[in-house]
């Protein structure tokens, strides 16, 4: 059996995040903890192929953690990561720092246990990381229908950009499938044609974390829906993103 995907936090030597461990774990998820980049490059050494996620606070010089990143990929260079900062919003100086590092989503405080799931969620999902902000993908909870032929689905949008969605649901529709795709915006209903890129099903088995659905990839959207989405995702962005 295939060990399960995790995530580690490194922490700065004030144990800025020592109560995250506890409550990422009554997620689901499994965690490293370490203080400090030479623990978490320990970690990081023996572990890479399980870490997909690593998770820091602002305070923590950034060097450390891009030890820990070179290390996680020298050691495992197939497997998709994504950097997460935790804690007070900092400067636009440090903010610019981590873009350029390549971290992609922030829990920025005050944040409650739904923000926390959603960007886990969102973190530990396998896509593809770009460096275009039109491709970042951010953590939400719309309410969607996708329809293809006579079937229909109840859905919930749990990541979002401007070129596609993750939808979760028990039973995704196969890899290809075209859809119809209503989105509820809270502006109002967005409807648009969609195809299944990924899924995962209740069938097959599922790291904990990780939630069952589909990853689509919107066919080109009329201007107007574009502007409209645009909008909802420059909300998220400064919610959750860096």
């Amino acid at each position: 059996m295939t060990d399960p995907l995790c995530m580690l936090i490194v922490d700065d030597e004030k144990n800025a995040l020592a109560e995250l461990p506890l409550r990422i774990l009554r997620i689901g998820v499994d965690v490293f903890y370490a203080t400090g980049g030479e623990e978490a490059w320990l970690l990081a050494h023996d572990e890479a192929p399980r870490i997909r996620v690593v998770l820091f606070p602002p305070s923590i010089d950034f060097d450390q953690i891009s030890d820990v990143v070179d290390c996680l990929r020298s050691r495992a260079s197939e497997v998709s990561r994504t950097l997460v900062v935790a804690g007070p919003q900092p400067d636009e100086t440090t903010r610019e720092l981590l873009r350029k590092g390549g971290v992609e989503l922030a829990l920025w405080e005050p944040y409650d246990e739904s923000a926390l799931r959603r960007v886990l969620g969102n973190a530990l999902t396998v896509q593809n990381h770009s460096d275009s902000r039109e491709a970042s993908r951010f953590p939400t909870t719309l309410l969607a229908r996708a329809f293809s032929g006579i079937h229909r689905k109840d859905l919930i949008v749990s990541t979002l950009s401007l070129r596609g969605a993750f939808l979760e649901t028990p039973f995704p529709f196969l890899p290809e499938t075209r859809i119809t795709l209503e989105l509820a915006l809270p502006d109002g209903q967005l409807l648009t044609k969609a195809t299944v890129v990924c899924s995962r099903a209740e069938r097959e088995s599922a790291a904990p974390g990780r939630p069952l659905g589909m990853g689509v990839a919107f066919a080109d959207l009329d201007p107007a829906l574009e502007e409209r989405l645009r909008s909802f995702l420059a909300e998220l962005r400064e919610r959750f993103g860096v």
